[in-house]
Parts: C-alpha cells; sequence; structure tokens
C-alpha cells in the first residue's frame, strides 16, 4: 500500500518538473512545431526585447508572447476544455452535457425561478390579452396566442447538475392565469416533450428550436385554431420532406468564438419541402409596412406568403425569430400568411389589422417575451 502511494507521488513530482522545465526546453531547442489553433485569425504575439531602462513594460509583453508559444499549445487548449473544466468562457453561454449549450440569460433566470410575476402583474397580463381578444372579435376577428418553450424545459438531461429548476416558473403561473380566462393558447412544451423520440428537436448550440422542433410546435398550434376553423388542414411531419444538414451554426456557439467551436462536433437542421408540391406556399410582394425605428431585422419585419387554396381563411402572425423555422408548417395551412416581427412589442398592430383584414390573429412567441406583454 505504502509503496503504491510512494510510486504516484513520485510520478506526481516527475511529471510537475518535467511540465516546470518543458517551456525553458522549447525555448532553448523549438523541438515542438508552433501549432495556430484552429479559427485563430491573427497574428501571434512575437518575443519581446528586454529594455533595462523599461522593464515595466517587458512582464505583459513576454506573458502575451508566452501564452501564444507554449509548448503543445493547441493540444493543452482542447485537453484542458474537454477532461477538466467543462465550463464556458462567457457567462451568457452555459456548457451542457452532451455538448448542448444553453443561453445564461433570461432563459436561466425563468428555469430557476428568478423572475417572478407578481399576482398584480399576471392580472393586469391577462387582462390585456382578454381585451385585446374582445376588441377583435368585435371586428370578427379570431384571436390566439401560442407560447414557444426554452430549451431547459425540453432538454433538463442535457443541463449541468448545479442548475435546478423550482416547481412553478412564471411560464407556468402565466399560463395557470390564462386558464382562468376565455383566451385560447396554447404552452408548447407539452407538444415538444410528447414527440422527443421522433428526434432532434432543438439545436445544440442555438436557443432556438430546429425545423423538426416547429414542425411539432406548429401542428399543435394549427390544431389549437382548428377547433373553430376545422377546414385548416393540420399537416404532420409526416406529409413532409425533412432532409438533416449538419453544420456548427448558432448564436451561442458563435458567442464562444472559433477557438471553442473547433471542440464541438455538428449539429442537424433541415431542408424542409411539402410532400405535395401542388399545395406549397409561395412567397408574394408584401406592403411594405413601417419598420419601427432601430429594428435590427428590417428584412424579417414583414413576410407574406399565400397558396392555392384560396377557401382557407388568412391569418396575421405577430411573433418574433422563434417563428422562422415554424414558416414552412404554418404558411401552409392558410390562404395568406402576414407575420409581423414587430421588434418583440407583440403590439395590436391595428394599421396591419385594418389593411388586411385578417380572420385570425395569432401572438406566437417564445417563453421570455412574455414580460413585454406586461
Amino acid at each position: 500500500m505504502k509503496k503504491g502511494i510512494f510510486i504516484c507521488q513520485l510520478v506526481t513530482v516527475i511529471l510537475f518538473l518535467v511540465f516546470l522545465v518543458l517551456p525553458l526546453f522549447q525555448d532553448v531547442t523549438s523541438v515542438f512545431t508552433l501549432e495556430k489553433l484552429k479559427g485563430e485569425n491573427r497574428a501571434l504575439a512575437e518575443k519581446p526585447k528586454m529594455d533595462l531602462m523599461r522593464l515595466d513594460k517587458f512582464p505583459p509583453q513576454f506573458t502575451a508572447f508566452y501564452n501564444d508559444h507554449f509548448p503543445l499549445r493547441s493540444f493543452f487548449f482542447q485537453f484542458d476544455y474537454r477532461v477538466f473544466i467543462r465550463k464556458s468562457p462567457i457567462k451568457q453561454v452555459i456548457i451542457g452535457k452532451n455538448d448542448w449549450l444553453f443561453s445564461g440569460g433570461k432563459e436561466l433566470k425563468i428555469y430557476q425561478g428568478l423572475m417572478p410575476y407578481s399576482e398584480e402583474d399576471l392580472k393586469s397580463a391577462v387582462q390585456k390579452l382578454e381585451a385585446r381578444k374582445k376588441k377583435y372579435e368585435e371586428m370578427g376577428i379570431k384571436f390566439y396566442l401560442a407560447i414557444a418553450p426554452t430549451a431547459y424545459e425540453i432538454y433538463p438531461e442535457n443541463l449541468p447538475l448545479y442548475i435546478l429548476r423550482i416547481n412553478k416558473t412564471m411560464t407556468d403561473a402565466f399560463c395557470e392565469a390564462l386558464q382562468n380566462s376565455d383566451v385560447p393558447f396554447i404552452y408548447l412544451k407539452e407538444a415538444l416533450l410528447k414527440n422527443k423520440s421522433a428526434g432532434q428537436l432543438y439545436h445544440k448550440y442555438d436557443t432556438h428550436w430546429n425545423e423538426l422542433g416547429a414542425c411539432f410546435a406548429s401542428n399543435a398550434t394549427v390544431n389549437l385554431i382548428k377547433k373553430d376553423f376545422p377546414e385548416i388542414p393540420a399537416y404532420t411531419h409526416s406529409d413532409f420532406k425533412l432532409i438533416p444538414k449538419f453544420d456548427k451554426k448558432g448564436n451561442l456557439i458563435n458567442m464562444l468564438g472559433d477557438n471553442y467551436k473547433e471542440l464541438f462536433d455538428e449539429g442537424v437542421r433541415y431542408d424542409v419541402k411539402l410532400q405535395d408540391s401542388s399545395k406549397e406556399w409561395y412567397y408574394v410582394e408584401k406592403a411594405n409596412y413601417p419598420v419601427p425605428d432601430k429594428f435590427p431585422y428590417p428584412c424579417d419585419y414583414e413576410i407574406v406568403a399565400e397558396t392555392s387554396l384560396k377557401e382557407l381563411p388568412n391569418i396575421l402572425i405577430i411573433r418574433d425569430s422563434f417563428f422562422n423555422a415554424a414558416r414552412p408548417f404554418f404558411f401552409n395551412s392558410f390562404s395568406r400568411t402576414v407575420a409581423i416581427f414587430d421588434a418583440w412589442k407583440f403590439g395590436e398592430n391595428m394599421d396591419v389589422i385594418l389593411n388586411e383584414n385578417p380572420q385570425i390573429v395569432l401572438l406566437f412567441m417564445y417563453e421570455t417575451q412574455i414580460s413585454n406583454l406586461l
């Protein structure tokens, strides 16, 4: 037993000495080939010259040089991440199990119960939606609300162990308040959980769902509307060709930077085509409604699509970016669809309604945006 402990201690000391001497050995012999990290698009720091009259500059300059030139730099960077740290370099991104990435922003706060609503807030939000529903009904318009869940709710098994869900999030409380109102709504968490076995439903490296997840969410939302409009076709994923393609794209992995991006495998997304192409939707000319000042995605503010099935109702969708992947699935179910991305305000958009005269208005929002209704 003592002999085994001695051997472990001896090996530890030898390894420590090797790592201590390795930089000096490399500096003298240059035996190791210097490797840039993949995706590192910059010039490495040059070895500084020591000026005895300006020694204050030398330590930080040499530190920068050594950080760029220490032996096996590329290997240790990946080894350090994969074996020991498993921690994101920025607080906005959380690295979970199986290399899943999660947002460290509002999504995390909601999941952990750090963004609660007061009873007064909930009552106010529901009353506003009820008033909007009544206003639309007086114009002959049916109103619906769909809420998209975060990846935290669909893939909690991939979260780090230190992140725990509270029993009731602000979204749960909001949905409970809505159940006591006359506003038709759907929280899409249940529909997505029910279909997890069909394949990956969210991007591993992005806050959004992928096209397969959007398909199940769209089907559940259209089925909600079908209760009042039974003639609307509700397509399932078997009605579409979902052709997988693989890449390392995503808003979360982009925040980590190119060096970390090299450590992850490719994620899956899909190209989508309707099996019966004769019924497929198509884009039409926009009405060019005024885009809000400073809205960062002016080209996405207004989307207009139509189908050849003119007997179907038309719909106005007031949405956020979560609707992007859902386009192919929604557009096929209506004669004309106008989707407005109104800078996360989720307002009444009466100018659009008066011009479009829709039979249906759908508020389609990510659960982090519920607070915008207050």
